[in-house]
């Protein structure tokens, strides 16, 4: 097997030598999570002592900073800025925030253990597909044996049979919690949403749902945050004129409905919604007007916001607009005891609640229901909503018309439906312009998710409605080039305000063994592209995955990439780590030359064996704000890692863990060295770590 050693730049090579001190770029703080009080919550209703270990946290993104802050010319505190996350426990099978399985089946057929299997075979090759799909659907820990027992943490399966063995929530929201800002720890809490709460839900809906399954202990709602930050409105108790204006924050993300029970089942309402937390009150991101099914069981997912106009809060993510087709077998999972035909009936169903949350098994099928999506936004006011101390509710409206020949299902293949989303908005010469991916009709022959930017049409200004918007794909993603499929999707995941735009292309066929999601950067005012590949650095080599989460003003952006070059088709998994990549024209500090790349385990390395630094090893880096800082997932040894080389062995356990990383002034690189023997990692969770950051691919960060 062909092995490929990294090389550091000259530069750093230099510095490193001429340096002595212990000093690194960046400095590295754990949000932990052990006052969250999650790890007492039920995960199931299995007697395990162990389980509060297996519960990980994860850094998602940091909230934005204001005017011209920059941490590499004047020193910032551990509690300048906060990170959020989420708290998991095993596998999900199917992650919240995707709106469609692995972004890329838009048949929404992936919802077994056969298409697991199936979908990891074909993109990503790895021949221990078998084991990665049970552990997905069954969940870590599975017994192998009889892996239906229900002894696996988390798992798809878990959620499918809720409806006859009742649910346990394993993902939670968590933010940094406004601790003594003299104090350098840092700590989560847990985020409440609408959907913890019955007074969040359509009171004529709940009923027919029954009793409410989500307080104490036992959490039903699964959630999580995808973005922070803060809204300038009038005080409302000021009777100056013009009154004085404060500062509100805002969280917002996505939650799955909790359940209910009625008559020894257990239904839910829907699958997922977007939320938005603001002051006191809790506003559920509804899906846009339309059919009853829409209306009562209708996805939405919520990503990013701007302040736009002044005292708007406008919200871009996904809606549900139509029914997928569900008359198709593909549709429900292979084990689950219900008549196919039954799912297709709960489009007649959806005008009597009654019957559409009923308590028999052709109500179940109704659980299994999916949607055509398309991108969307949402204007909060939040000025008036702030200090309501009550659930509050805003209709989705969606981005530009579609084509006619863009229809909720594919004319050409009806099991396929339409798929959009608007991923990262940000204000480009004060004008809000998002990214994410619409459904382009290759060939006029199938559905295909590709990259998209949607922005105002020219004259418009005042609140956005449906009709502002203009959509556009972005140059050199095409799926197909000379009719030969080249890419399985292409997705934009991020904007920032000089209108540069990151995204992943994901291949079809194999490069180098591998499956590559392939990184870009478009700049949209010039209208240039180009790949993150080994012209730009050699961390970007040939058949690499990768994923850009954000980029920042000054053209920073952060991810994460393969830092090993084994073969993934028919091999296994690759290691990966976070990466950041200076892609602008000015060094943000003299450590960090412009247009140079590094992986960020080299510049948190203080070359101290026994330090706090060595104790992380970051895996994936997730959002980057204006002033520098940057929300990472990364994995912990508490007794410190043996070396400071980049796969040193974990002297003791490893887990996954959120950190910031905090630039410093006097900013030093200190490459790590390679390690040339094998590594043998311990630690009970360690399939759990491996597995979680496989499931992390996708993820979109606030910046």
């Amino acid at each position: 097997m062909r092995h490929k050693m990294f090389k550091f730049s000259t530069l750093a090579i230099v510095v490193a030598s001429v340096t002595q001190a212990q000093a690194a770029v960046y400095d590295v703080v754990e949000v932990s999570g052990d006052a969250s009080g999650v790890d007492a919550l039920q995960y199931y209703d299995k007697n395990n002592s162990d389980l509060a270990s297996q519960v990980q946290f994860y850094g998602q993104g940091i909230s934005p900073s204001t005017g011209t802050e920059n941490c590499f010319e004047t020193s910032c505190s551990s509690t300048s800025y906060k990170v959020f996350g989420e708290s998991r426990f095993g596998s999900d099978g199917i992650d919240i925030r995707d709106e469609i399985p692995y972004q890329l089946d838009n048949f929404q057929q992936i919802n077994d253990e056969w298409s697991l299997e199936r979908h990891c075979s074909s993109a990503y090759g790895f021949n221990t597909c078998d084991t990665w799909a049970e552990t997905r659907f069954f969940g870590v820990g599975y017994n192998s044996d009889k892996p239906e027992d229900g002894s696996g943490y988390g798992g798809l399966r878990r959620e499918q049979f809720a409806w006859q063995d009742n649910y346990y929530a394993n993902t939670l929201p968590m933010l940094e919690s406004d601790s003594d800002p003299l104090d350098p720890e840092r700590t989560f809490e847990r985020v409440m949403t609408f959907a913890n709460d019955m007074a969040g839900y359509d009171l004529s809906v709940t009923p027919s749902l029954g009793t409410l399954v989500d307080g104490g202990d036992h959490v039903s709602a699964n959630g999580a945050i995808s973005s922070y930050g803060t809204i300038l409105i009038d005080d409302p108790e000021d009777t100056d004129v013009p009154p004085k204006q404060i500062e509100v924050n805002y969280a917002l993300g996505v939650t799955s409905s909790a359940y209910f029970a009625n008559n020894n089942r257990y239904a839910r309402q829907f699958n997922k919604r977007g939320f938005v937390n603001s002051g006191a009150s809790q506003v559920s991101l509804l899906p846009v007007a339309g059919s009853d099914l829409v209306k009562n069981m209708g996805q939405t997912l919520a990503w990013d916001a701007v302040e736009y106009p002044a005292g708007n809060l406008l919200v871009v993510g996904s809606a549900a607009f139509a029914p997928s087709n569900l008359n198709d077998n593909i549709k429900l999972p292979d084990d689950v005891p219900i008549n196919r035909s039954d799912l297709n009936n709960c489009k007649t169903k959806a005008s009597n609640p009654s019957e559409l949350f009923g308590t028999d098994e052709k109500s179940w099928a109704c659980q299994f229901t999916v949607f055509a999506n398309e991108a969307a936004f949402w204007n909060v006011d939040v000025e008036a909503t702030w200090n309501v101390d009550a659930s509050v509710t805003s209709e989705a409206q969606l981005i530009a018309a579609r084509a006619s020949d863009r229809p909720a299902l594919d004319p050409d293949d009806n099991n396929r439906s339409f798929q959009a989303s608007a991923r990262a908005v940000s204000l480009v010469d004060g004008k809000p312009v998002m990214v994410g991916y619409t459904t382009d009709s290759v060939d006029n022959d199938y559905y295909a998710v590709r990259a998209a930017i949607f922005k105002l049409k020219d004259g418009v200004s005042g609140t956005p409605t449906a009709e502002s918007w203009t959509v556009s794909y972005i140059p050199n993603l095409n799926i197909e080039q000379s009719n030969d499929r080249i890419y399985r999707y292409t997705i934009a995941t991020d904007i920032n305000d000089q209108n540069k735009v990151i995204g992943v292309a994901k291949r079809a066929k194999s490069t180098e063994r591998s499956y590559a999601e392939m990184m870009y950067l478009y700049d949209a005012t010039s209208n240039s592209f180009k790949w993150l590949d080994s012209s730009v650095s050699s961390i970007f080599f040939a058949g690499a995955n990768g994923y850009p989460s954000a980029i920042n003003t000054h053209d920073q952006i952060v991810g994460w990439v393969d830092a090993e070059t084994v073969n993934q088709v028919n091999g296994r998994q690759r290691r990966q780590r976070a990466f950041t990549y200076l892609a602008g024209s000015d060094a943000v500090t003299d450590a960090l030359p412009a247009k140079s790349a590094w992986m960020l385990d080299d510049l948190t390395n203080d070359d101290n064996v026994n330090g706090n630094a060595n104790r992380f090893r970051i895996a994936q880096a997730t959002g980057i704000n204006d002033a520098g800082v940057i929300s990472a997932t990364a994995l912990k040894c508490d007794a410190g890692y043996k070396s400071t080389s980049k796969n040193a062995e974990c002297d003791g356990d490893e887990r996954l863990v959120a950190v910031k990383l905090i630039p410093r002034v006097d900013a030093q690189v200190q490459p790590r060295t390679d390690d040339e023997t094998s590594v043998s990692r311990k630690g009970g969770s360690i399939g759990l770590v491996t597995l979680s950051l496989m499931a992390l691919l996708g993820f979109r960060r606030r910046k």
